[in-house]
């Protein structure tokens, strides 16, 4: 523990980048460590897309691993100056202060309170992680009353002992945006989820979508515990384009799937309604996007648009994500589309394949184009000479 400690100065102190690893958990958090504490520590958090992403509490004893230099944290660097470059949309980011001399866990409870933060805690030997907002704190008791995006009606208020509290996240993106659309969220009802699984119906439920305003989710047979939410761009007698939204409710990119491999249509639900409040919040702060990003593309219904995505993210030698029927997906960009068949180039750990591998068109079952970490791992290749 005493190394721990020792690193974590040092990262305080330096200023550095670190990866922190914890003991119990796949979650690594990214930062610069702002306070340590005689229990805890406060680390400035950044998202994927190297964007500030408010804060965390780490208690010591969950703590494993300070990393210092990584490929991975080289990546994250320049994510980070891109992000700042480009002037990427975000929260404020950590605002608060503390005084290392006292406890920390009890100290960014205690703002949460006062602010009425919405906070994502862990608990010790508990796998779940919970979303509220803090309604009392205590010596020995901490109240918290639940958020529940996906479910209205499972929202209980729980009170805990703040000792049993390792992880606190807070002033994040999307942790702030269910602040700001806390009194919003409290006045809607819970709706029962509505789905089409009837793939007999699928077209014309979506033919009756197409360039409306209504959110939907689309479940792929592939994994039926994966969605994606968003509006409907475009339709054709076998696939779908959906302008997607990320869980920030912010446009995502674009996603092309055939219809033959979507399991069902969700047409309302808990989760739609937040993120429709979610979109209109964005829209009302001008924060639909990322200025990098373009969420205006328009496509053509009288062509394979699978062809058609291909062939482009070729030409232009752009970053694309496919799925294929068998189960694989790939990051990178393809060539030579041509003959019903073209070579793809995978991106991995950040490696070229600039030799490729042939594939079918009619094997790939999902394309996804246009989203920011797209953007972000083409941005970084061509810089480095890659593409």
């Amino acid at each position: 523990m005493n190394s721990i400690v020792n690193d974590l100065n040092r990262a305080s102190d330096r200023h550095l980048l670190v990866n922190v690893y914890q003991t119990n958990q796949d979650v690594v958090y990214t930062g610069y460590v702002t306070t340590v504490g005689t229990s805890g520590i406060i680390l400035a958090t950044y998202d994927d897309f190297g964007i500030p992403d408010g804060a965390v509490f780490l208690a010591l004893d969950v703590i494993d691993e300070v990393e210092f230099s990584s490929e991975d944290l080289e990546n994250m660097a320049f994510r980070i100056r891109t992000a700042r470059d480009e002037q990427f949309v975000q929260a404020g980011g950590l605002t608060m202060t503390f005084d290392q001399r006292r406890d920390l866990r009890r100290q960014v409870l205690s703002h949460a309170w006062v602010d009425h933060l919405v906070l994502m805690v862990v608990l010790k030997n508990d796998e779940h992680f919970y979303e509220g907002v803090i309604t009392s704190v205590a010596s020995d008791a901490v109240g918290i009353q639940l958020i529940n995006k996906f479910d209205f009606s499972d929202q209980p208020a729980l009170t805990l002992n703040p000792a049993d509290i390792e992880v606190i996240e807070f002033q994040g993106r999307e942790l702030t945006l269910q602040g700001i659309a806390a009194s919003r969220l409290q006045q809607l009802t819970h709706q029962d989820q509505v789905a089409v699984t009837d793939a007999t119906q699928f077209h014309d439920t979506l033919a009756q979508l197409v360039g409306k305003d209504p959110l939907v989710a689309l479940i792929p047979k592939h994994n039926r515990d994966l969605f994606y939410v968003g509006r409907i761009n475009l339709l054709t007698d076998d696939a779908v384009i959906m302008s997607l939204l990320d869980m920030t409710g912010q446009f995502g990119g674009y996603t092309l799937m055939r219809l033959s491999g979507l399991h069902a249509i969700v047409i309302e639900s808990d989760y739609l309604q937040t993120m429709r409040l979610f979109s209109l919040l964005n829209r009302a702060r001008q924060q639909p996007l990322q200025p990098v990003l373009n969420d205006e593309r328009l496509f053509d219904a009288t062509v394979d648009q699978f062809q058609a995505r291909l062939s482009q993210a070729a030409a232009f030698q752009t970053i694309i994500h496919i799925k294929l029927a068998g189960g694989d997906s790939l990051s990178g960009y393809p060539s030579h589309v041509a003959g019903g068949r073209f070579i793809f180039h995978k991106v991995e750990d950040d490696a070229l394949d600039r030799v490729g591998a042939v594939y079918q068109i009619d094997d790939v079952d999902e394309i996804s184009f246009g989203y920011l970490d797209a953007y972000l791992v083409e941005r970084q290749l061509r810089i480095e000479g890659e593409l």
